[in-house]
């Protein structure tokens, strides 16, 4: 949306009509949300208000924690499911030959909702969706603050963050709200903004991707057993900062935007590539996917099954299920989990023999160089996810270590 002029001629329009107004802000920023996003996408948004009312009506039943509720919460989970796996995951399967061809075309990856073209995707499922969810399961321990409707449709739909998140909490949103416009939240908004777009359209649409298709993903694998491990390594390294800049850019303008309206929505980034370990840089990238998933989950699955390492490759696995229901995608997945179980074992070792390299600069900078290769080398799984699959991203896995196959 932030390519488009109807987005800036929109927010700072409804910016100047929404400080004008002396009430009724919430319900005139719910509806002007509401109606931006009809625009883009009208069947979707429609179906995923009535989504939406189904939730916020059956929250109070929620709360009675009977088997009624647990089994209303159950319904409510695995019907939104459902429907963002249906669109997400299996109607993409019937357009395979139309994905591929445009992916090609493309010759870079996509890193937001889906692989998929936009057409076959209702626009933001995949954040409304764990919205939802996060809003019944919180409904049911009985932790949600008192709102009324337009509150919530204006969680739901406000419309800066509504395609590419952040993955707001409801009681977030409600806390860091201003009633009005000061000059520092308004400096800070607009500088935001300004990032982003520098982050966005100068960064990783003009620096980077031209050096992306040059050589293309195909192009690598056909060479691959002439070409240096260095080549690869520099392709993986340069598809990971693209799409940390185009998401940490998207991020920013969101949470600019949303702050002239007076919301300050959580932060997603926060200076992964300064990460000293896997676990490390999980507290920073993506965070509250992150976060989403380790509190509905890993922390249940521990719960359960008191398992560390099975709730750990079940979360990363959902985490990867989350972007693309590709074999890579869940391969990306599980070699981050293999990535943070290893990390563990590490500090036990550490803790066990006694080690100490608190205050040693070169074990800091190893760690934080270790840890941006091994993130890096996850991207083999995704530059590969329409050009060969599985198999091209095991060959490429192995040519970043030197072998070839």
């Amino acid at each position: 949306m932030v390519t488009s002029a109807y987005f800036w001629i929109f927010l700072f329009a409804s910016v100047a009509v929404y400080w004008s107004l002396p009430r009724g802000r919430t319900l005139f920023l719910a509806v002007a949300s509401y109606v931006f996003l009809c625009f883009w996408d009208l069947g979707a948004v429609v179906a995923l208000s009535v989504m939406g009312l189904a939730f916020y009506y059956a929250a109070p039943r929620l709360a009675r924690r009977d088997r009624g509720g647990r089994v209303l919460l159950a319904t409510l989970i695995l019907g939104s499911l459902g429907y963002l796996s249906y669109f997400k995951y299996l109607l993409p399967l019937a357009y395979a030959p139309q994905l591929a061809e445009s992916v090609e075309r493309l010759r870079v990856p996509r890193f937001f909702e889906s692989s998929a073209p936009d057409l076959l995707i209702p626009l933001g499922v995949s954040y409304f969706t764990f919205k939802l969810i996060h809003y019944a399961v919180e409904s049911a321990r009985g932790r949600m603050a008192a709102h009324d409707l337009k509150t919530f449709f204006l969680y739901l739909f406000l419309y800066p963050i509504f395609s590419a998140g952040p993955i707001e909490r409801f009681d977030h949103f409600l806390a860091e709200r201003e009633n009005a416009l000061t000059r520092p939240a308004l400096s800070e908004g607009l500088t935001r903004i300004l990032y982003g777009l520098i982050k966005k359209f100068f960064v990783a649409e003009y620096l980077l991707l031209p050096l992306l298709k040059a050589p293309s993903t195909r192009g690598i694998l056909e060479d691959l057993g002439d070409l240096s491990p260095l080549v690869v390594w520099w392709h993986c390294s340069l598809t990971f900062l693209y799409a940390y800049m185009e998401f940490a850019g998207y991020t920013d303008i969101a949470i600019g935007a949303s702050l002239l309206y007076g919301f300050r929505i959580a932060e997603n980034f926060n200076w992964p590539l300064a990460a000293v370990s896997i676990s490390d840089f999980w507290t920073r990238w993506h965070r509250t996917l992150a976060a989403w998933c380790q509190s509905y989950i890993y922390f249940p699955i521990i719960g359960y099954t008191r398992n560390v390492y099975l709730a750990m490759f079940l979360a990363w696995g959902a985490i990867g299920l989350w972007h693309s229901a590709s074999p890579n995608w869940i391969g990306w997945g599980l070699y981050h989990a293999v990535g943070i179980i290893v990390r563990l074992q590490w500090r036990k070792l550490l803790r066990r023999y006694k080690w100490r390299y608190d205050n040693n600069v070169f074990y800091a900078v190893f760690c934080r160089l270790i840890t941006l290769m091994f993130v890096a080398g996850s991207y083999a799984f995704i530059v590969t996810d329409h050009t060969g699959g599985i198999r091209e991203a095991m060959r490429l896995l192995a040519k970043l270590a030197g072998i070839d196959v």
